[in-house]
């Protein structure tokens, strides 16, 4: 399950990575320098690349003449860019390539899940505390158990989260915040985020539309029952010393234009037991359904719009792209 959530950070909600309230204390992170020697230092890697299995990844760069996870989407009147986003990334991944900066720079909208660039730090740090905190004196040590807290507990000292603050989160939002430490500890960053890049880089005259809100993803993860919750965060706690290798599997995939793998790589992080289904359905396919409704409500007031969304609501069959090709679109991939 912890590729699952860490689908949430890829294929899902932007804001977590952008502001959660767990702060890394006492980090160390895993750095590669130039000639690839590995380097071990308590300040964020500054452009070099993590390590292991991620540096290798970063090594082959970009494809030279491959495709992405990019596609265009031809109507009668109107083109609309498809750009599968990844919600944490490391200055390797950037500049974009130009097939991608193009389509931007020739669109009329950028259009995004969430405009996290105008919402104030402290605003989002506040809706994040009003959803992912307890409200009524509950504590996650009470919620989980004696046993499953002092995992956890222990679990927090090596993954640089404060044990007082998990203490005050619900399961879900302990689970990000697990992920998201995970993923900076290994040196990438929700600030190099593709769509938060874009969002800070896009130029002036091109405006940013939203597909949701802040609110409505907050809603998301607390129409979960406490039981279902619970379930992912142990899951998460199991699996969480893996998150290097499923990390670079997902940018390897992301990197290479694979959205066959990709896919694969998706759907194995949703088990095949009805909690798997039910936060699939949630959290994928009923949102690509509601997305691309309102990507057909904006293509009436833009000509040619630039959508960037998590890469895991792009593919598979019910995946954004498919259900554009099922409405009459021409599909290209880029």
């Amino acid at each position: 399950m912890l590729r699952a959530w860490m689908m949430r950070l890829l294929a899902g909600t932007v804001l977590l990575g952008t502001a959660g309230p767990a702060a890394i204390e006492a980090a160390v992170y895993k750095c590669v320098d130039a000639d690839g020697s590995v380097r071990f230092q308590e300040t964020t890697c500054d452009g070099m690349a993590p390590g292991g299995q991620t540096a290798q990844v970063l090594r082959q760069g970009w494809p030279a003449g491959g495709k992405h996870i990019f596609w265009q989407a031809t109507g009668r009147l109107h083109k609309i860019y498809l750009l599968g986003s990844l919600h944490f990334g490391i200055d390797s991944m950037y500049p974009l390539p130009p097939v991608i900066t193009d389509a931007l720079a020739s669109s009329d909208a950028l259009v995004v899940e969430a405009n996290v660039a105008a919402i104030p730090p402290v605003e989002l740090a506040a809706k994040i505390a009003r959803s992912g905190l307890y409200q009524d004196g509950t504590r996650l040590k009470d919620v989980l158990g004696t046993s499953n807290w002092r995992a956890l507990s222990n679990l927090s000292r090596t993954a640089g989260v404060s044990e007082d603050e998990l203490d005050r989160q619900k399961p879900w939002l302990a689970s990000m915040t697990l992920v998201s430490s995970a993923l900076q500890q290994l040196g990438y960053s929700p600030d190099l985020g593709v769509d938060l890049k874009l969002m800070n880089d896009v130029p002036s005259r091109i405006p940013i539309v939203e597909l949701e809100s802040a609110d409505f993803q907050f809603d998301l993860f607390n129409r979960m029952s406490e039981q279902d919750q619970v379930a992912m965060l142990l899951q998460t706690m199991n699996q969480i010393r893996d998150a290097e290798r499923n990390f670079s599997d997902l940018l390897g995939a992301w990197m290479r234009g694979d959205a066959e793998n990709l896919e694969r790589l998706i759907a194995e992080g949703f088990d095949t037991t009805l909690q798997g289904r039910s936060l699939y359905n949630l959290m994928i396919r009923d949102r690509n359904a509601a997305m691309v409704a309102s990507i057909s409500r904006l293509r009436r007031h833009y000509d040619v719009l630039f959508v960037v969304v998590g890469a895991g609501h792009m593919v598979g069959e019910d995946g954004i792209v498919a259900r554009m090709k099922a409405l009459g679109y021409k599909i290209e991939q880029l």
